[in-house]
């Protein structure tokens, strides 16, 4: 068996976006939700209410209510939804990856981003929203605007375990030429309850290069960010119903470093993800 304790974040990230891609990776001596049986595939649909707030003015909100999770773990290629990765080394303690994720922070100008469908950083947290057909635009019309095209960041991953604590952390570089920029990616979970039920408690950060926060929320002639830092903290809690039931809930939230909250085109200084459902698992 093969674990990949979630540290979220997110994404994180997640690229477009982060928020944590995954904890340590170890044997598992029995099936669970941190734990998939290697060379199969894993989907899981999650079926429930929730938000993700938009920061970015004059965008609405994104409703959560569908969250596919789709998971293949070889014995080195993995996937995780929208991230594709390659083992190089693992041990009980430390594994090290190589790993491709999309840049997060698209989510906010397109409804339609896949992200908004398929999550996987976690620092970002899952969620599907209602299409409503429009492809972005910065919501400040007066401003001059471009379009943000899908971005995919990648790079090393460092995941590690410590008595009750997980943890990784990532560096990367955005390598479809929109930007040129990095994201540096770290977060650390711990289990509060682990019985019947489980609450896991998050926190961690991104920071991102001042091309990568100027490609998002940078207004030409008008405003360039530098380098921005953004933590966040979340709380997630789980209980089995059954063999193919679960019920998942969860809280997020980011703090928006200053060089972006400073943005004309942002009107909040944070972003709150919020989810209470039931998960199914297909197979």
């Amino acid at each position: 068996m093969h674990t990949k304790l979630r540290t979220l974040a997110l994404l994180l990230v997640l690229a477009s976006g982060l928020p944590l891609h995954a904890a340590a990776q170890a044997k598992c001596t029995a099936v669970s939700p941190d734990c998939v049986i290697v060379g199969e595939w894993d989907l899981n649909v999650g079926l429930g209410v929730g938000v993700r707030t938009n920061p970015v003015a004059g965008r609405s909100d994104i409703p959560l209510y569908v969250v596919p999770q789709i998971s293949y773990y070889g014995k080195r290629f993995f996937l995780d939804n929208l991230e594709p990765g390659f083992t190089l080394y693992e041990g009980n303690a430390h594994t090290v990856n190589l790993v491709a994720a999309p840049g997060y922070d698209r989510v906010f100008f397109t409804r339609g981003d896949p992200q908004n469908i398929l999550v996987s950083a976690p620092w970002s947290a899952p969620g599907v929203g209602g299409f409503n057909g429009r492809d972005e635009e910065a919501s400040a019309q007066e401003l001059p605007h471009h379009r943000r095209r899908t971005t995919y960041l990648a790079g090393p991953e460092w995941l590690f375990s410590y008595g009750r604590f997980a943890g990784q952390l990532s560096a990367l570089y955005e390598v479809t030429g929109r930007h040129h920029g990095y994201e540096v990616r770290g977060a650390i979970s711990t289990p509060l309850i682990r019985t019947e039920h489980s609450l896991i408690a998050n926190a961690g950060f991104t920071w991102k290069s001042a091309e990568t926060a100027s490609y998002y929320y940078g207004v030409k002639g008008f405003y360039r960010p530098n380098a921005a830092l953004n933590p966040f903290i979340k709380v997630a809690y789980s209980r089995p119903l059954s063999e193919r039931w679960m019920l998942n809930a969860f809280v997020h939230y980011e703090y928006l470093s200053d060089e972006i909250a400073d943005s004309p085109i942002v009107s909040d200084p944070s972003v709150v993800t919020a989810f209470v459902g039931l998960n199914f698992k297909v197979f």
